[in-house]
């Protein structure tokens, strides 16, 4: 699957996702979100960091979790891009 650009990104207090827009329908989290990070390609980025950046730039946060869009109950993995704020589907099922 490529990845999707997620809109509308509603996050609890400790930054977990409650709600999302995909494809055009209102998600809601029906389950306790995990989150880990991932690691970028280094070296894409080696010369383009500043001094002190580099585990914001390298580092992704990633979440696994269950929506349902009132019909279907589906499972998604979301990256979050933390320095743009940006959110994209790397999985749904």
């Amino acid at each position: 699957m490529q990845t999707e650009t997620l809109a509308g990104v509603l996050l609890d207090s400790d930054g977990a996702p409650l709600s999302f827009q995909y494809r055009s329908k209102s998600c809601l989290v029906c389950s306790k979100p995990v989150r880990w990070y991932s690691r970028k390609l280094w070296w894409e980025f080696a010369g383009s960091a500043a001094k002190g950046n580099g585990q914001a730039i390298l580092e992704v946060e990633m979440w696994r979790l269950w929506a349902t869009d009132g019909e279907n109950r589906m499972f998604f993995e979301l990256r979050h891009q933390i320095p743009e704020d940006a959110w994209e589907i790397t999985e749904v099922s």
